[in-house]
């Protein structure tokens, strides 16, 4: 086994590689990520030059010689997102137990009985705590049993990004597991909701802490050239200097600014857009500027989509930033969607981390149905939305540093 200075953590499902990143900024070394998209993996080595990116399908290193063959280190920990959507749920929406996600969480496990690290750190979304199997079975308690089989003791943290510095209001599920047999406990807040919204009502209870008040999507885009639908290119200038300590670090001297490129709307979208205020949607317009019917000779459709367009406000943290964000969320003063670049801000991505890959594609339903499945790829908005703010991932690698006592 290869060894590093720096403690090693190896990185499966990495994506575009937010937890990665994080563990990085910590002080870790991370020479192995495997992701099975295309496009993620070029975002990978893009940004990464010196690790091993393997791209593949973590099912076809399911022996503990193909996995050593390559991964050449012995990593401290191993983190990583496995989805987990295939896992069958009582009621009505009843995932398919043939679902091939349903066995991935098992192909990590498989990891961590090959190489024994000292801890391992999996996410998922907040709704896994609550999903049962078609036995009824909770799924967080098949996880952590299987866990807890081979070894580990196990802790399930929910964690509000918003309180790690991150300008957005988005929880995640960490099944944590660790090798000295005892709780960890959650790593140590940074930042506080209630201080931020006490600071403006002129209100504050925290005189005595050290803790600062959560980022504001404003604190974290507002540096950024305007735009009009349209307009932008994968490679602009600054016009704007930083204008405040968020922005100084995300920027870091950086000259160039990647992935900045607006959605271009139809005109009568952007007459929609006029009329949503912060907090509404395209729901909330006045009926004649709603969408048209399908091949309905241009009549109004009746249908209401509360989650497409929702204008954010510019003064609280960003609502969550999903994998299809490109249509849920509107700038708060332009009349358009989010660039790519903002929801990288939103995740804490330094704005040297470029994405590569198309800006957008159809839906990966679409292409499932029409058989299209050499353009089934994460596109840019896919890859940021799908990520782990590095900034949360930061907090928890510095975390289990020292509770893990890993050299520094």
């Amino acid at each position: 086994m290869v060894r590093t200075e720096k403690p090693i953590a190896i990185d499966l499902f990495a994506g575009a590689g937010g937890f990665g990143l994080g563990f990085e900024m910590a002080g870790f070394s991370v020479p192995l990520s495997v992701e099975i998209d295309a496009w993620a993996c070029d975002t990978l080595r893009y940004n990464h030059s010196n690790m091993t990116v393997i791209q593949g399908d973590i099912r076809q290193f399911n022996t503990e010689s193909n996995v050593r063959e390559i991964c050449l280190f012995q990593p401290e920990i191993i983190i990583g997102g496995p989805p987990c959507q295939g896992f069958s749920i009582a009621g009505p929406a009843q995932k398919d137990p043939q679902d091939p996600r349903n066995t991935l969480f098992i192909n990590f496990a498989q990891w961590i009985e090959f190489l024994q690290p000292k801890a391992f750190v999996m996410e998922n979304v907040k709704g896994l705590k609550t999903r049962r199997n078609t036995e009824d079975i909770k799924v967080i308690d098949i996880i952590k049993q299987t866990f807890q089989n081979l070894g580990y003791f196990v802790e399930i943290w929910i964690l509000k990004a918003a309180e790690y510095g991150v300008p957005q209001i988005r929880e995640r599920i960490f099944i944590v597991g660790n090798k000295l047999g005892k709780a960890l406990g959650i790593p140590r807040k940074t930042h506080s909701l209630e201080l931020l919204f006490s600071r403006q009502t002129q209100l504050s209870f925290f005189q005595d802490t050290d803790i600062l008040p959560a980022l504001t999507l404003w604190d974290a885009i507002s540096d950024l050239p305007p735009l009009n639908p349209g307009e932008g290119s994968e490679e602009q200038p600054y016009i704007l200097e930083p204008q405040n300590d968020y922005q100084n670090w995300i920027k870091n001297g950086d000259g160039t600014l990647y992935n900045h490129v607006a959605m271009d709307h139809s005109q009568r979208l952007v007459e929609r857009f006029k009329h949503i205020k912060w907090g509404e949607s395209s729901s909330d317009v006045p009926k004649e500027y709603r969408a048209r019917r399908r091949s309905g000779n241009g009549e109004l459709s009746d249908k209401s989509y509360d989650q497409n367009n929702r204008r954010l406000n510019p003064y609280q943290p960003s609502h969550t930033i999903a994998a299809s964000f490109y249509a849920n969320f509107l700038h708060p003063f332009q009349h358009r969607n989010l660039t790519a670049r903002e929801g990288a801000r939103i995740q804490s991505f330094p704005d040297s981390y470029r994405f590569l890959g198309k800006k957008t594609v159809v839906s990966h339903k679409l292409l499932h149905r029409e058989g299209r499945l050499d353009e089934k790829f994460l596109c840019q908005y896919n890859q940021v939305g799908n990520a782990i703010p590095p900034l949360l991932a930061k907090a928890i690698a510095l975390h289990l540093k020292e509770k893990l006592n890993l050299c520094p």
